[in-house]
């Protein structure tokens, strides 16, 4: 209660009478004391058992009561020998044992003390101490300069008994205490609410319990603490416990120089750290971590996500429960792991709690790509579900395999599961040591082999014939062979040996051709031949009968392929003889020939 131990009714009471009195002292000019051993000076009114009024125009009721100053005036008496006090100008002391002391003081209330140049007290056992404070409620007590301490510490018990308690304390210069035992310890504090705190210079306590402990520092809400210099604390049992730091949120904390603790239970507990979403926790210098249980617990760490995770010194974590836990590690998307030191993992787990994380477990690995995984040191794996599990492999594309030391495998579902192995291309497989595949669905099994396409590819090489080509080359020259399965090799034959045989060979080439144009002459000669022998059994001699001068005839002749056409015609010249002549023309040759003849009978 604000107005502990003078009643509304007391003071509306008190405050009348005072009104009637000085209204009545200015009225006249004369002394009046009224009351055994009532003491009143010239312009003076004093009422009461040993009542004062020294003062011009004063005012003194009740006994004991004083009004020393000019204007003053005292109302209230004690049984004790101790009534109100108004001891200087424009003073105003009301109640049993109050005091106003320097001009332009005001008491209100038992034992009300207003001592401070133009003080106000209001209520029970109040302390009005500093230049121009007030102090208002059971115990309230303000001693800065131009402080306000409102409220009292009194509870009511279920009975209806009200116990006395230390009331609201205002001690700073223009520090504002409001509220039942409230404290404002310092210059420029302000305490609302009741057992609140604020100690340090200018802070601010707002909230039952709340405690404004370094200068400048501010508390807002139940049990919010703020106990660095510049520290902020907003929410229910918050803590900004540093130096600059800031908490916000109920049950947050910011226990670090420069921390920065955002949402219901955020911890930011080392320097600069950054907590923010609820449950989030930052504890290593430097850190932060953003949303939901998300946990950045490696120094200058930085985890982003519903409870993302970053341990590892300088790692970084982004994405739902994403992992980085390895020094400098970076994890990228939900599930993504990052355990290995300076590791790399990027991408996300499509299939949720039984799918296959992206992982980057080894030293300086990377993984780049959905449900991809790097395993080993220096392992790297780009692709959807790439997987680079041998120390320094290297995985490309979507469900490419890289097994093998230093092996590298690129292009969809290519495997080098040999040591140094290189597979290139789709399908593409290298398992044999130090093999190389090179195609779509090329595979090299032997150690050391090198496959280039598969049994339907063809192949060209257009430098082969080149200047520079044949200049690199030195030494003995070879032959390169090849078997049905394409496996080349060098003949043991040096390419020189073949340089007499090329001169032999050249001179059988010349009689080779010589005869090969005497066949051709030949040749052509059995064509004609057979053409001619066609010709010939197709040119027949027409009979013109005894009775007849004239006939025709003409036929089809075929020889070994060859065809030919005649026509022949002939002339009776008497009953014995007759002359015949015919032409033929052969379709394969293009030859033409003829024949005339004379037939004689008897």
């Amino acid at each position: 209660m604000f107005f502990q131990g003078i009643t509304a009714s007391a003071v509306l009471k008190s405050t009348v009478a005072t009104f009637i009195l000085v209204s009545a002292a200015q009225s006249v000019a004369a002394q009046t004391a009224t009351g055994t051993d009532a003491n009143a000076g010239a312009s003076g009114s004093a009422y009461g058992e040993r009542a004062t009024a020294t003062g011009p125009f004063s005012v003194a009721v009740g006994t004991d009561s004083q009004a020393t100053g000019t204007d003053a005036v005292a109302v209230g008496g004690d049984d004790d020998g101790t009534g109100a006090q108004a001891l200087a100008a424009s003073t105003t002391a009301v109640g049993g044992e109050s005091l106003a002391q320097q001009p332009g003081d005001s008491a209100f209330g038992w034992e009300a003390m207003a001592i401070g140049n133009r003080s106000t007290a209001l209520g029970h056992q109040t302390t009005a101490a500093g230049a121009q404070s007030v102090a208002v409620g059971e115990d309230a007590s303000a001693t800065g300069i131009s402080a306000i301490a409102i409220g009292g510490n009194n509870d009511a018990d279920g009975d209806g008994v009200v116990d006395d308690g230390t009331g609201s304390n205002a001690n700073g210069n223009d520090a504002v205490a409001i509220g039942a035992a409230a404290s404002a310890q310092g210059n420029s504090t302000t305490a609302l609410g009741g057992e609140s705190i604020a100690s340090g210079a200018g802070a601010t306590a707002i909230g039952w319990q709340s405690n404004a402990v370094g200068a400048q520092a501010q508390a807002f809400g139940h049990q919010s603490t703020a106990t660095g210099d510049l520290a902020l604390a907003i929410g229910e049992d918050s803590r900004a416990l540093s130096n600059n730091s800031t908490a916000i949120g109920n049950l947050s904390t910011a226990d670090g120089i420069d921390a920065l603790a955002l949402g219901d239970q955020a911890n930011a507990a080392g320097p600069s750290t950054t907590a923010v979403g609820g449950e989030s926790n930052a504890t290593t210098p430097g850190a932060t971590a953003l949303g939901w249980q998300a946990r950045a617990t490696g120094a200058m760490g930085t985890a982003v996500g519903h409870q993302s995770t970053a341990s590892g010194g300088q790692s970084f974590a982004g994405g739902e429960d994403s992992v980085a836990s390895g020094m400098n590690g970076i994890a990228i998307g939900n599930t993504a792991l990052a355990s290995g030191e300076d590791a790399v993992a990027i991408g996300g787990n499509r299939d949720g709690a039984t799918g296959m994380q992206t992982i980057a477990s080894g030293t300086s690995s990377t993984a780049v790509g959905g449900q991809s995984q790097a395993t080993m040191a220096g392992a790297t794996a780009i692709g959807w579900r790439a997987q680079a599990t041998g120390v320094r492999a290297q995985a490309f594309g979507h469900l490419a395999i890289a097994s093998g030391e230093r092996a590298t495998a690129v292009g969809e579902n290519a495997t080098a599961s040999g040591a140094t192995a290189l597979a290139f291309g789709n399908l593409a497989t290298a398992s044999g040591a130090n093999s190389v595949a090179i195609g779509n669905g090329a595979t090299a099994t032997r150690d050391n082999q090198v496959v280039v396409g598969t049994a339907t590819n063809t192949y060209t090489l257009p430098g082969i014939a080149s200047d520079e080509s044949r200049d690199a080359q030195s030494g003995s020259v070879r032959l390169v062979t090849s078997d049905a399965n394409g496996n080349l090799a060098v003949s043991d034959t040096d390419i020189g040996a073949f340089a007499s045989i090329g001169q032999t060979l050249s001179a059988q080439g010349n009689s080779i051709a010589a005869q090969g144009a005497q066949i051709q002459r030949n040749r052509n000669d059995i064509l004609d031949n057979r053409d001619g022998i066609a010709m010939a059994m197709a040119l027949e001699v027409p009979y013109v009968p005894v009775d007849r001068q004239y006939a025709v005839s003409g036929g089809l002749g075929a020889f070994d392929g060859a065809t030919a056409f005649a026509m022949s015609g002939a002339f009776r010249i008497n009953a014995n003889t007759q002359v015949d002549a015919g032409v033929t023309y052969g379709f394969d040759r293009q030859k033409v020939g003829g024949r005339v003849g004379v037939s004689y009978s008897w």
